[in-house]
């Protein structure tokens, strides 16, 4: 299998366009109010999308004169669809961008949501898996030679300089955590959001490596595409400061936000107990350094993360990071300070 990442075209993203009639709202107020947008979030409704149920609830996205919905699918495809301009804002990974301009999308990273990548690899203590090179003559699980997992990944080998002829990678779906308990690997990459999570509510103990500590790469942000910044950049503007009041608020504001989130995500009050410890795991990796870097994305980490996915072979060439990320839309929606 190629390790090299690439935003093909697949047949469920086809489907989708045919479904969707190729589609999107126009860029303009509705005579009866706000104008309609279409945000791409990636996965499924989940309360790790907390802040823009919150964003939603509390009407930051009507007072900035946009109606909302959300959209979940693959964020490759919603990559493209922006590209072509067939979405006008979805949510991605700085990775993903920068893979989106390797292709030849014209996107731009507008606001960071997540201040760090949400992958780590975990493993039960008794492995004894405490830092990288422990990993050496082990069986690490992932769900495959793709997305944030995989990117995360590369990362942590490339920032530990370890072996990966000596380290067994296994494809293993979105198993990570019964696998570990079934023995199947010694250690998994994975959400922390996700794996970890489960295991610490059934007091399995846990170690965790978290690939930010070795390496720091952009992460979940607000995204828009090229066009819409030349042509509409009021609506990014205002997409941004709703999403980050958003943020700012469930932050503060946890158990609350939590509750909100159960109006969209009904479905979670089933199982609250997980659900509230997944939120409550998310929080630390979308708290800011301070309030005044909310949403602004490092600029050094661009052009390092570019180098970075060259070296790994997820891109073919250098990318110029130069206009793919901006913070321009932060400091104007001036929520942070």
């Amino acid at each position: 299998m190629s390790k090299r990442i690439t935003l093909s075209l697949s047949l469920l993203f086809i489907v989708s366009l045919i479904l969707a009639g190729c589609g999107v709202p126009p860029l303009e107020p509705t005579p009866a109010g706000p104008t309609p947008i279409q945000l791409g979030v990636g996965y499924i409704p989940n309360v790790q999308f907390a802040p823009f149920y919150v964003a939603i609830d509390k009407g930051y996205f009507a007072e900035e004169n946009l109606d909302v919905s959300m959209e979940y699918g693959f964020e490759t495809d919603f990559l493209k669809l922006l590209g072509t301009g067939e979405r006008q804002f979805i949510i991605a990974s700085g990775d993903q961008i920068i893979l989106g301009r390797a292709q030849g999308l014209p996107v731009t990273y507008v606001a960071e949501w997540y201040t760090k990548y949400p992958i780590v690899v975990f493993s039960p203590a008794e492995k004894g898996i405490v830092e990288p090179q422990d990993l050496i003559g082990k069986k690490v699980g992932i769900p495959g030679l793709f997305g944030a997992n995989y990117v995360g990944w590369k990362a942590l080998v490339t920032a530990a300089n370890l072996p990966e002829d000596k380290i067994q990678l296994e494809s293993i779906g979105f198993t990570q955590a019964s696998a570990l308990q079934q023995g199947l690997v010694d250690a998994a990459v994975e959400y922390a959001a996700n794996g970890p999570v489960q295991f610490k509510l059934q007091n399995i103990p846990t170690n965790v490596m978290v690939v930010d500590d070795y390496m720091h790469l952009p992460s979940n942000g607000l995204v828009t595409s090229d066009d819409i910044i030349a042509n509409h950049p009021e609506l990014v503007t205002g997409m941004t400061r709703a999403i980050l009041r958003g943020v700012q608020y469930t932050l503060a504001h946890p158990d609350e936000a939590f509750e909100i989130s159960l109006k969209f995500v009904p479905e979670a009050a089933q199982d609250r107990k997980t659900n509230r410890a997944i939120l409550e795991a998310s929080l630390p990796y979308w708290t800011p350094a301070s309030p005044d870097a909310l949403g602004r994305t490092d600029p050094a980490i661009w052009p390092a993360t570019a180098a970075f996915m060259q070296q790994a072979g997820l891109v073919d060439k250098l990318v110029d990071t130069d206009g793919i990320w901006t913070n321009a839309f932060v400091e104007k929606a001036d929520v942070g300070k």
